[in-house]
């Protein structure tokens, strides 16, 4: 099972780094002691405090004091995740296909195993699409000898660009491009339909149970993700850049920055 991205220190800094609130404003904000905030930041639980501190970050309290969730594991016919280590984390890239025809989102840290899968179903690798410019999301680009797309916002090397809402046709697969800027100003999400499930590949714009970091763009990055992402079909399955996948729903009802 695929660990979480961010607990609940990590969801607390995130959040109060992009409100710009010192430790001081934040603890007398919640009622706490400096010194309570600073423990729970250093990833020493304390429910009473943790639940304090989700009213000024505006967060939702009960799903950021519920270590317990996780999302159900899935699978699904024509939807591939690959996990590769990038220095001490784990970055994921995906493949959508049909019987004949596959497009790659992000290349990970190591395309290896993603070369590998489409070479054992002798697939056409016709496509990647980048979700934003970071490396541990497009370091092997040169080793997927595609034609590689990246967002206007955010030119990548070696790439082409694309403008909001273009929509790749990829064999029996339609791919929108979907802006979920914050975490960096390019950054995109794509939604494919044409699977079982509707599926939306969001790179660092959206993890479950958090986001990624946005300390400069922080509610242009709640934004897109609530009128890009969560409001796409519930049974949705959101495949995140680190992480596990998720759904939209899962994330309606868990993931602390949608849920106060």
């Amino acid at each position: 099972m695929i660990p979480l991205e961010d607990n609940f220190a990590d969801i607390i800094d995130k959040a109060q780094r992009g409100l710009g609130f010192s430790d001081g404003v934040l603890a007398g904000g919640a009622g706490v002691s400096v010194d309570e905030l600073c423990a729970v930041k250093a990833e020493r639980f304390d429910e009473r405090v943790v639940r304090r501190l989700a009213a000024p970050l505006r967060l939702g309290a009960d799903a950021l004091a519920d270590r317990a969730w996780h999302p159900a594991a899935r699978q699904m016919s024509g939807l591939a995740s690959f996990t590769t280590r990038y220095g001490g984390m784990s970055v994921n890239a995906y493949v959508a296909h049909d019987s004949v025809r596959a497009a790659a989102f992000d290349t990970g840290a190591d395309a290896a195993p993603l070369l590998a899968f489409l070479s054992d179903r002798s697939l056409m690798l016709e496509l990647l699409l980048l979700t934003h410019c970071h490396s541990d999301h497009v370091g092997e680009l040169y080793r997927l000898k595609t034609c590689a797309f990246a967002s206007e916002r955010e030119p990548v090397a070696g790439t082409e660009t694309f403008s909001d809402g273009h929509v790749f046709c990829v064999g029996n697969l339609q791919i929108e491009a979907r802006r979920t800027s914050g975490h960096t100003p390019g950054g995109t999400s794509y939604v494919v339909r044409g699977l079982e499930h509707i599926v939306v590949v969001t790179g660092d714009a959206l993890f479950a149970g958090s986001i990624g970091g946005a300390p400069f763009a922080y509610e242009e990055a709640l934004r897109y993700d609530r009128e890009q992402v969560l409001t796409l079909p519930d049974d949705t399955i959101i495949c995140p850049g680190h992480g596990p996948l998720t759904t939209v729903g899962e994330e309606k009802r868990h993931n602390p920055f949608f849920t106060a």
